[in-house]
């Protein structure tokens, strides 16, 4: 199976803090990624866009509204315009200030600090469906010698395609949510190592045939009990606005049932 990050797993699956771990700090900020690498996040999962003028920002949502001060497309904005937002005060008064980080200072910061990155590439209306958005990624992973310990996510596979071309050595998942004809062709289609698909789509018999195929299986799931029980079906990664929580609650269960899974009314 994968290579990429084994060094940290011990049979349990690893944690991801989801946009740093949301539900404690404002979701991709570097409050956020302090947050969730002081909780013991095994990975720190973020969002990567391009700004208007071609930098790498990290941000979720294709619109400003929700999460600052500013207003309309994100990808309509130039970096400069970007970094005079407020990121923090939406959450709460005490992160007033709160910048849009750039994603070149998160990746130096995690690889001061030594933690994984789970970078999902977004693709939005402005600019639409840019592969520049690829290139930019993995050109500074190598920058900072990360290929080897991060991880790539995407609902766009064409970008995931391409960021297997330019670093074969990066690990990387195709993200969906319907149910797949064929989801280990789709992942092979694209050279991805990993399956991340919507919780209710994972089943015993997905990450069986997966882990046959040498393929990782990936989630997000904020849910306790949930957690457990996917852990006890063999998903490798978790994504969690609590991450903290969902590893106190995958690692309650003694290591000899992770794999072996079991009806989720008994999953408590």
């Amino acid at each position: 199976m994968l290579q990429v990050l084994a060094s940290k797993r011990d049979g349990y699956p690893l944690i991801s803090a989801h946009r740093g771990g949301a539900a404690y700090a404002p979701e991709n900020t570097m409050a956020a990624f302090v947050s969730g690498h002081s909780r013991g996040a095994d990975l720190l999962e973020l969002d990567v866009q391009l700004t208007r003028d071609g930098h790498l920002v990290v941000f979720h949502d294709e619109y400003l509204d929700r999460t600052t001060n500013g207003h309309g497309l994100l990808g309509a904005h130039t970096l400069a315009e970007l970094r005079e937002l407020d990121a923090g005060s939406w959450f709460s008064p005490e992160f007033a200030g709160e910048r849009i980080p750039t994603f070149e200072e998160v990746v130096e910061w995690s690889t001061d600090v030594g933690i994984p990155l789970n970078v999902e590439l977004k693709t939005g209306p402005y600019p639409f469906m840019d592969v520049n958005l690829a290139v930019k990624v993995v050109e500074i992973l190598k920058k900072y010698d990360r290929i080897g310990d991060c991880l790539c996510i995407s609902f766009d596979h064409i970008l995931i395609a391409e960021v297997k071309r330019r670093a074969p050595g990066l690990a990387c998942a195709i993200n969906y949510t319907a149910r797949l004809i064929d989801p280990i062709g789709t992942a092979r289609l694209a050279g991805a190592d990993i399956l991340n698909a919507h919780r209710l789509l994972i089943s015993p018999d997905l990450t069986a045939a997966a882990h046959q195929a040498g393929l990782g299986v990936q989630c997000f799931c904020d849910n306790p009990a949930e957690a457990k029980y996917l852990a006890r079906m063999g998903v490798d990664f978790m994504d969690a606005d609590h991450p903290d929580v969902i590893k106190a609650a995958v690692r309650s269960i003694p290591v000899e049932e992770i794999g072996k899974p079991i009806s989720i009314f008994e999953g408590k």
